[in-house]
């Protein structure tokens, strides 16, 4: 059996509702749970872990196309570093601030990263291959909501669908903070055999396995999502994979 068309899926566009987008699988009850618990290089961390939850979440809204999105939370120690000068939103060079990067990778080597910030500040950028980004961050949406409570700082952030590259398999997070002598990059999946001698977050030899049966319908991550918002994102870098 093949891929279905995007025109198969939605013969009325996005704004309509099929079955993948309400039936609620074993998979997708489960959701994805981590948490980072280690520096870059595998050195334990001295705070507590940083808490990642990850589920399917679809939302209908009338005269619009629906909304399709991997809910994301993170709860992560708060450390009150400076922020950056920009006003909260789309903020290119975040990772040089306190910081929690999330990274879906497929098997072409096509990837998603995401950088939020714990004052508002976030970045998507879409890559083709390794550190090939293709877009400036600043075009693209993000509904992100941060909540300070003492020493915790509470992310929660929805990442449409048509963002992720078709096919992932692969994962991997990471929590940054303080600087110069006193910057620490932690890992959910560490660099532990000695071959990096500094941190390089878009090495996907080091990623982890990603089900994303559980934070997407089966259905959906064949290919790249098309939907009537954003069109199909990954066109160019899909094509190129191909020729």
């Amino acid at each position: 059996m093949g891929t279905p068309s995007f025109a198969e899926l939605f013969p009325r566009g996005t704004n309509t509702t099929t079955e993948l987008d309400t039936k609620q699988t074993p998979h997708l009850e489960k959701g994805h749970d981590f948490e980072i618990k280690h520096s870059w290089d595998g050195k334990p961390i001295d705070h507590d872990p940083i808490k990642i939850k990850m589920r399917w979440h679809f939302e209908r809204i009338p005269g619009k196309p629906h909304k399709r999105v991997v809910k994301v939370e993170t709860r992560a120690p708060f450390f009150d570093d400076d922020p950056p000068n920009e006003y909260a939103g789309p903020t290119p060079g975040l990772w040089n601030y306190e910081c929690i990067e999330l990274f879906f990778a497929n098997q072409k080597g096509h990837y998603l990263e995401i950088e939020v910030g714990p004052q508002g500040h976030w970045l998507c950028l879409l890559h083709s291959g390794y550190r090939q980004c293709f877009n400036d961050g600043k075009e693209i949406e993000l509904q992100v909501e941060n909540t300070l409570q003492g020493s915790e700082w509470i992310c929660t952030m929805q990442i449409p669908l048509a963002y992720f590259p078709g096919r992932i398999t692969k994962f991997n997070a990471y929590a940054l903070h303080g600087s110069d002598n006193e910057r620490h990059f932690e890992a959910l999946y560490a660099v532990t055999d000695g071959t990096i001698k500094e941190p390089d977050f878009h090495r996907l030899e080091f990623f982890g396995t990603l089900d994303s049966r559980r934070i997407i319908p089966e259905g959906y991550n064949r290919q790249p999502f098309n939907d009537m918002k954003y069109g199909d994102m990954w066109a160019e870098a899909t094509k190129a994979s191909e020729s």
